[in-house]
């Protein structure tokens, strides 16, 4: 007969084994902290920032108090403007396939946006025209520019307008309607994300729904997303971006993290943390993505923007 001792130091040998010949699974995808943006002086200590990028040139805008710096694919500050021109409060930035510069800006209650040559001098003004009656009071307050399209979003009004870049309206979407929501939530559902990928679809974060969507270009609308603090699970959601993989980034501001899931929306991975070190995250809010597949990430505490790298793992076959 075998004794136990010997039959219990075999099963610790085997496992050890087990450990240490088995290879570790490679995640699918990954991601790690590069650096903060910066001027000549050291880290741009912002707070919550509007975030555009120039895929042509590898440049991102960042937006705050009106002022509007622009930062090089090496993450230092290149140049600055905004702050003297007497154009209004400028809500959000865009950078369109040709290079130009647009600004969406008030002038009391009246949105308008600014086309800027490279050098953020204002060339003309873009006016919306073939409004549909619904959308009278539509006020944007986020623009993307993607393939020749504008995409103009209100958070709060639940509404989306694309129009051309001369800006004639193509399509207005209802996010109400589109939400199936009810009377008794108007004005208390409001979106926290918006991005629109290469194929113009626009993704949406809803933080009092701790959910997610796509919205199609035909208005088929897919929702992902669960409440929870697990990893995978949504607390608060706010940025939303889709990778070169066709992979979607949602931040998840009261974590402190980034949540990736794939096209059909598994959760992936979850990477940075709540905290003040090199590499983790203040409440941080909007997200934007270049063709490198370098994640900028605004947040509170004066922390700057912080830019993270993607690493994708190898598919079998490949």
């Amino acid at each position: 007969m075998v004794p136990r001792t010997a039959l219990v130091g075999a099963l610790l040998a085997l496992v050890a084994a087990g450990l240490y010949a088995a290879p570790a699974q490679s995640q699918p995808v990954k991601g790690s902290y590069l650096y903060t943006l910066s001027s000549f002086t050291g880290p741009v200590r912002h707070d919550f920032s509007r975030l555009a990028v120039d895929r042509a040139r590898s440049e991102v805008y960042a937006l705050y108090q009106n002022g509007i710096r622009v930062f090089n694919e090496s993450g230092m500050e290149v140049y600055q403007f905004g702050e003297d021109l007497d154009l209004g409060l400028i809500a959000d930035i865009a950078v369109d396939d040709r290079g130009d510069i647009l600004l969406l800006v008030y002038r009391g209650s009246r949105a308008a946006i600014i086309r800027c040559n490279y050098r953020g001098e204002p060339q003309s003004e873009i006016a919306l025209r073939g409004v549909p009656p619904e959308f009278e009071d539509f006020a944007p307050n986020r623009m993307v520019s993607q393939r020749g399209t504008l995409y103009l979003a209100s958070t709060s009004g639940l509404k989306i307008v694309t129009a051309d870049r001369e800006g004639a309206v193509t399509k207005g979407y209802d996010l109400f309607r589109l939400f199936e929501l009810e009377d008794k939530d108007r004005g208390n559902v409001e979106l926290g994300g918006f991005s629109v990928d290469r194929e113009g679809n626009m993704l949406m974060t809803v933080p009092v729904l701790f959910r997610a969507s796509v919205l199609s270009p035909d208005g088929t609308m897919i929702w992902f997303g669960r409440p929870g603090g697990a990893p995978g699970k949504f607390n608060i959601v706010g940025g939303i971006v889709r990778d070169s993989q066709g992979n979607v980034l949602v931040v998840d501001r009261l974590k402190g993290s980034l949540l990736a899931f794939d096209r059909t929306f598994d959760f992936l991975a979850q990477f940075a943390s709540s905290g003040r070190k090199p590499g983790q995250l203040i409440f941080p809010d909007e997200l934007a993505i270049d063709d490198r597949d370098r994640l900028y990430v605004t947040q509170a505490g004066k922390r700057g923007i912080s830019v993270f790298t993607l690493t994708h793992a190898a598919r079998r076959g490949q």
